[in-house]
């Protein structure tokens, strides 16, 4: 049985005075708000159920419009109503259903629901009916519906321009309003973002909530599958002002502040360093107030503090160790003007014990077992288990939690312009934190069609005993795709290519070589959901760095003693083939800040040394640092590198060649493992490469080759990259 819905969940629909009402009517309290479903196969008939009935199947039946397609008009007050579907007589074994055509869950007494959301219709709404940018004439135009509700008719809006850290008001040839309409048409923009704040009051002197419209005024239109992110570990990469450095602790070695600030990372991004690397997305590290003091790591004999963020004990304020909120804002808006994308890190699984909602209302949060202790599987107790004594565990089942901490979010995106999240630990958390921030994330900031973007960690491995189809590869695949889809996140770290691929660079292990790499390379883009925008990564906060694990593994997991020392020679050529490996995937790849130039380290903390630049670099790091940026400038300017087209021609133990993209734009991209350099004649297939078409190597224009009688003449030096194009 196929089935369908249509739900609209959060519209008011009735009980609605329109614009050209003379005068506003008496409202009992009550909206309305209708419920649509779609039938396929027999005709049933379909019964809703929820908190507003008591959960009476049979009570209020969804009318059959003769089509399949059944719906409900119910009067309720504003709020959040948990519901199911009761549908009889289809055949199916399950009558009781959440709704298909509704990602917003709701618990009630520990079961999951749907979740209907139902506006106050005492206030006056506003839709967005059209919208358009012009970035060659630098203009932006749109016209907003405005429906009075129960409120009356239009008496005035108030509009705000906010670009960067600077707002004003809207003119009145920019806002112009009609019974019904308000059109508004910007001009002379300057490049970067901007954010339309709208407030129409109706002529019983009842406001709209504030309609928000972020857009882009830019040359080049983005798109997150274009996008490079860069991950910021704010203490760790550069002390801008020495003033709110935090004094010494009695942490451990390389568990305390640092001062890195938001002031070092603004300075970062107007000395031009990430233009210069080609990066176009910041993931900042946590930034709410984390604890004073020192609390003891997993290993109960080493103290560490809270310079990573992820402890938070404020909902709200920025911890003033990194800055104050204008430094944050005016780190956003230098970013913005370069056209930098900035991604707040969201903690949603757990706060710190010190944390206000822990001490008013303990209801909200789980009393579990510690992760990864005798009967407390990370896995089997994921939803309820806590990471740290001290870190309570968030209970995503009870509605008021829920509510407030996605507000708090819409918050932190609203205050500081944010363009996205990436969010923390999301296997542990109920389904209910996904789906439903990415509801309301994309109901308050998509309205001028600017895309949030949402990326993911769900952490899971890689079955090197089976193939993708097979064994633990399904639950892997499977568990980071459950919370990809339109209503959820956009995309999430590729943990199975990590193991399973990245890895592999680090030695020249047979069978473990190229062919393997692109075998599971495809892997991943066909196993996670269609328009799925992929992290891939070769590092991160979370893992010792690739060049300790390419040149001292067997101290790679040193993170206190015995710490590990510089790399080899070797290594800085193993990663940079990674690079050429990883910055020719679709999607958006991770670049973990100090990678670029070949930062070391063991496991956590010691993956997170201070960030170097300029003269406290090593020569080979210089060099490492340029040939990377190299790499990430030809991801940019050859769109062929990005497009998720890919036909591999040769892949063995140490060379692989992949056509990326199609017709004269394509890309063909040589990786050669080896130590030795190699020469080879390479058939390609005419529908693949045309005959006689000249090439160029995107990272030495030196290098030319030309496809002749159906063969490319490949010479590539030891563990080296080739763009070709």
């Amino acid at each position: 049985m196929k089935l369908t819905a249509l739900l609209i969940p959060i519209v008011l629909l009735a009980n609605a005075c329109t614009a050209d009402t003379d005068t506003p009517i008496a409202w009992d309290g009550m909206c309305n708000v209708t419920l649509s479903y779609t039938e396929t196969a027999s005709a049933p008939r379909v019964f809703v159920a929820g908190a507003f009935n008591d959960f009476e199947d049979g009570h209020d039946e969804l009318v059959d419009d003769g089509t399949g397609h059944y719906a409900i008009t119910l009067r309720l007050e504003p709020g959040v109503y948990p519901y199911k579907l009761v549908v009889h007589g289809d055949g199916a074994p399950e009558m009781w259903r959440l709704d298909p055509g509704n990602a917003y869950r709701v618990y009630d007494d520990g079961i999951e629901n749907s979740g209907l959301r139902v506006s106050n219709c005492a206030q006056p709404s506003l839709r967005v009916a059209s919208h358009a940018a012009n970035p060659d004439a630098r203009s932006w135009s749109a016209a907003i519906e405005y429906t009075g509700n129960a409120a009356g008719p239009l008496q005035r809006v108030l509009g705000e321009l906010r670009t960067g850290t600077s707002s004003r008001p809207l003119t009145s040839a920019e806002l112009t309003t009609s019974a019904h309409t308000i059109e508004l048409d910007l001009s002379a923009l300057p490049t970067g973002k901007h954010v339309l704040k709208l407030v129409a009051t109706s002529t019983s002197g009842v406001d709209s909530e504030a309609l928000l419209l972020p857009f882009w005024i830019e040359d080049t239109e983005f798109s997150w599958n274009d996008s490079v992110i860069y991950m910021v570990m704010t203490d760790r990469f550069r002390n801008g002002e020495s003033a709110n450095d935090a004094p010494p602790s009695d942490a451990s070695h390389g568990a305390d502040w640092q001062g890195g600030d938001f002031a070092g990372v603004r300075d970062a991004i107007e000395d031009g360093y990430f233009d210069r690397l080609g990066v176009n997305t910041l993931w900042l590290s946590p930034y709410n107030v984390n604890p004073q003091g020192t609390f003891t790591d997993a290993d109960e004999s080493h103290l560490v503090s809270g310079y990573h963020g992820y402890w938070p004990i404020d909902p709200t304020r920025v911890d003033s160790r990194l800055g104050e909120e204008a430094d944050l804002q005016a780190l956003i808006a230098s970013a913005h003007t370069h056209g930098i994308r900035i991604l707040m890190d969201l903690v949603l699984n757990h706060v710190h014990e010190e944390h206000p909602y822990f001490q008013t209302h303990p209801s909200w949060f789980n009393a579990g077992c510690i992760c990864g202790t005798d009967g407390c599987d990370w896995t089997e107790h994921r939803l309820d288990c806590l990471f740290r004594p001290y870190l309570p565990d968030i209970n995503w089942s009870n509605s008021e939690a829920s509510e407030q901490i996605i507000s708090d979010a819409l918050g932190w995106m609203e205050r500081f312009d944010l363009d996205g999240f990436r969010v923390d630990a999301v296997k542990h958390v109920n389904d209910a934190a996904i789906f439903n921030l990415a509801t309301r994330v994309r109901e308050r900031f998509e309205t001028a069609g600017t895309p949030v973007f949402l990326m993911g960690e769900t952490a899971m491995g890689w079955d090197s005993s089976s193939g993708p189809q097979a064994g633990g590869n399904i639950e892997n695949y499977g568990t980071i795709s459950h919370y990809i889809r339109p209503s959820a996140l956009n995309g999430q770290f590729d943990f199975v290519l990590y193991y399973a691929a990245a890895l592999q660079f680090l030695t020249d292990v047979d069978g473990r070589g190229l062919a393997h790499v692109d075998y599971w390379t495809a892997q991943s883009m066909r196993e996670y959901p269609q328009g799925a925008i992929m992290t891939p990564y070769i590092g991160s906060h979370d893992t010792s760095r690739f060049m300790t694990l390419a040149s001292n593994p067997d101290l790679a997991n040193s993170k206190w003693d015995n710490l590990p020392p510089p790399p080899n020679a070797e290594s800085y050529d193993r990663m940079y083939l990674a690079f050429g490996w990883l910055f020719s995937l679709p999607g958006a790849p991770l670049l973990y800040y100090g990678d670029e130039y070949g930062e070391y380290g063991g496991a956590d903390p010691d993956n997170r040394h201070m960030m170097r630049f300029d003269d406290a670099l090593q020569s080979r790091e210089t060099a490492q640092l340029e040939r990377v940026s190299q790499l990430l400038q030809a991801r940019r300017t050859v769109p062929a590198l990005r497009s998720r087209r890919s036909r591999t021609v040769v892949a063995d133990e140490n060379l692989s060649l992949v056509v990326r993209g199609d017709g004269a734009s394509s890309c063909l991209v040589a990786l050669n493992r080896s130590s030795s350099a190699q020469h080879r004649v390479i058939p390609i297939a005419e529908e693949l490469v045309a005959n006689g078409r000249a090439l160029t190597d995107a990272l030495d224009a030196s290098y030319n080759a030309v496809i002749t009688n159906g063969a490319l003449v490949l010479d590539i030096p030891p563990r080296s990259v080739r763009y070709l194009h």
